[in-house]
């Protein structure tokens, strides 16, 4: 595990003395395309984190999940599928202006990816930035006609470097998360204890069956659920719904996450998963999403 705290400051010199020349944008693409090139996994596989209904731990989930994946394989790769750039944004990263390359621009034109990929400060972890021109992606993918592949199309590009990529989903059932879950080999749900969210489950679940049936695919695999947001003791609805997820009789339940918001946001306020935060890296949260990774069956029990 690593105790990370900082990212690497290339060439760094003490204080006080000579500071080397800031790195150009072009010297960090070819920096990174030039360390991703080091790397060429076997296999990648990847996982769309979703759930139509929002505020029920995605983004979180993603983070911290990443977080688990990159203390056992070499590289991960985190693609922020929504334009509120809450991903991008909980590792300290800026999202791309409206001069810049963005995944919306890559993804319609069918463009590299690779000069949009973003280190953090966890050795092996990377990021795929959002941007705010991703609010429009969906009609943007209409407009082309084959919108339902052209997600698949830079995921496959992207298959080469990583061990794992994650997907992290905005709240909606549109041709954008369609498209994310085309060109993903596998999903994982989050809830949490509602009623609106087990209704979204079960929509989520009827828009898989959907696309895959126009993808002309038979292989795609619901990992399973998680349930965040997790509170006891809980009133006799409450426990009735949480009885429900963890029984569900077409998903099988991966784990909990029961509320730590001071552990998640303290982690997050440094850009790092509570894996990789030195105050949070041996505390229950951090082992939550450790255990939900070994339960879904991408990595091994430590």
């Amino acid at each position: 595990m690593t105790d990370t705290t900082a990212a690497p400051a290339i060439g760094a010199q003490p204080t006080g003395g000579p500071q080397p020349p800031k790195e150009t944008e072009q010297e960090r693409r070819e920096r990174v395309r030039a360390d991703l090139e080091q790397h060429r996994p076997s296999t990648c596989r990847i996982t769309a984190m979703c759930n139509q209904k929002g505020g029920v731990g995605k983004t979180t989930t993603t983070i911290n999940v990443g977080g688990a994946l990159v203390e056992q394989v070499p590289r991960v790769l985190l693609v922020d599928g929504d334009p509120q750039c809450n991903l991008t944004e909980g590792f300290r990263i800026k999202p791309p202006g409206p001069n810049d390359l963005t995944q919306a621009r890559v993804v319609v034109d069918a463009l590299d990816p690779i000069p949009l990929i973003r280190e953090t400060k966890v050795p092996g972890l990377y990021i795929l930035p959002a941007s705010l021109d991703m609010a429009g992606l969906s009609s943007d993918l209409r407009e082309t006609g084959t919108g339902l592949t052209l997600y698949r199309n830079m995921l496959d590009k992207l298959r080469e470097f990583f061990d794992r990529i994650l997907v992290d989903q905005r709240p909606a059932l549109d041709l954008d998360t369609d498209s994310q879950l085309a060109g993903s080999d596998e999903a994982m749900i989050m809830t949490d204890v509602d009623e609106w969210a087990m209704k979204g489950l079960t929509r989520q679940l009827a828009q898989h069956q959907k696309v895959m049936s126009r993808s002309q695919r038979d292989d795609f695999e619901v990992l399973g659920l998680v349930i965040g947001r997790i509170q006891k003791p809980m009133g006799n609805f409450d426990a009735e719904v949480y009885r429900l997820l963890q029984n569900h009789p077409r998903v099988r339940c991966l784990g909990e996450v029961p509320v730590r918001a001071a552990d998640l946001k303290e982690a997050r306020n440094v850009g790092l998963p509570v894996t990789h935060y030195k105050k949070t890296a041996r505390t229950d949260t951090a082992d939550f999403f450790r255990g939900i990774a070994v339960q879904a069956g991408m990595v091994k029990a430590a």
